[in-house]
């Protein structure tokens, strides 16, 4: 009767899920995206949406210090993102331009390629492309160039060419060639764009601190803890979202090492260490005084009483557990040690979060 008083608490437990004002940047946002159906450089900005998003969940890493896991750095990671998508770009544009005598591009393209391959957010040196007019001797010239090009190098083109209007056979004239490409293109930028604003990249900075906190101050956490807590708060683990740690924890199938106490054990022996095993339980470790329960079996070697009970243990502050144990009539307390802490590191606890 009692362990099914037990379930029922558990399962009359509302769901915890974080506030709807926690802080988090939805990076499937750029999923969202669109261009114009007439832009002649579609596979361009389909490419730029995907460089857009990968460098908004990169940027996670840049703050975090990367992930070991991952094999490479966030430098590295994010430099190869930047350049496979500056080399699209490039092929993109050489294709259309670059055997033309009247739009000689080929420099510019190849410059930009370099310095995405380059690139990373210390240098913040991210290509923009734009387009310019400019009155010389009575004449319109107009200009294209990347913005940040180390050597601001421009390229003419005229208004109207052949040489446009073969491109992808949408018979447009230069102008509206290039703005097609200047709005397909620059799109990989916007990531960056939004991160460097002051907001948020306190927002970034406030999200790194919190899991700080977390790894340093929750419990451990298995692997399949970590994983039925993720299910527990599905809301906030939203797909392509960075967001702040969970505001409680899942305990499931937890080994504890425990000091116990039974009165009713042979004089001698009333004091053992034993084993404990946490069945089900919750631990929410960001409340102002941070608390947390679960159903947990005690094992311990005693001659003359029955070595296993069954209880609650209780957690306090993240860093103190008691408990209260039962089995025919007889009553035992404890304290406990988390076995977790002396194998288990908290960045390998981070990464199952971060899967």
């Amino acid at each position: 009767m009692r362990k099914l008083l037990i379930a029922l608490v558990f399962c009359s437990l509302p769901l915890p899920l974080f506030a709807a004002d926690n802080p988090s940047i939805d990076c499937g946002a750029f999923d969202q995206l669109t261009i114009a159906d007439t832009n002649v450089y579609k596979e361009v900005h389909a490419k730029a949406v995907s460089t857009a998003k990968i460098l908004c969940l990169s940027i996670r890493d840049i703050f975090d210090a990367g992930s070991p896991l991952a094999g490479k750095t966030p430098d590295e990671k994010l430099r190869q993102n930047l350049a496979e998508f500056g080399a699209f770009a490039a092929q993109a544009l050489l294709h259309d331009f670059g055997a033309s005598e009247a739009i000689k591009l080929t420099d510019n393209v190849r410059e930009m390629e370099e310095q995405l391959a380059s690139t990373n957010l210390a240098t913040g040196k991210f290509p923009e492309f734009d387009t310019g007019v400019i009155i010389f001797d009575n004449k319109t010239v107009n200009k294209g160039f990347f913005s940040s090009a180390v050597r601001a190098k421009k390229f003419d083109f005229p208004t109207e060419h052949e040489d446009c209007k073969k491109v992808a056979n949408a018979n447009k004239n230069c102008e509206a060639v290039f703005n097609d490409f200047k709005d397909a293109f620059n799109v990989y930028r916007k990531a960056y764009d939004q991160f460097v604003n002051e907001t948020n990249k306190q927002l970034l900075v406030s999200l790194n601190r919190q899991w700080d906190n977390f790894l340093e101050t929750s419990k451990s956490q298995t692997a399949l803890e970590v994983w039925l807590t993720t299910l527990w708060h599905a809301d906030h683990f939203q797909k392509d979202q960075i967001v702040g740690p969970p505001s409680s924890q899942i305990i499931a199938l937890h080994p504890q090492l425990v000091y116990e106490y039974l009165n009713e054990a042979v004089d001698g022996n009333n004091a053992e260490f034993g084993l404990a095993i946490e069945w089900l339980g919750i631990n929410y470790w960001n409340k102002k005084m941070p608390f947390g329960f679960s159903v947990t079996s005690v094992y311990t070697d005693r001659l003359s009483v029955p070595d296993i009970r069954t209880g609650i243990m209780l957690h306090i502050d993240n860093r103190y557990s008691l408990g209260w144990g039962h089995r025919d009539g007889e009553n035992s307390v404890y304290m406990s040690m988390d076995l977790l802490t002396l194998f288990q590191s908290k960045r390998q606890q981070y990464e199952r979060y971060l899967k």
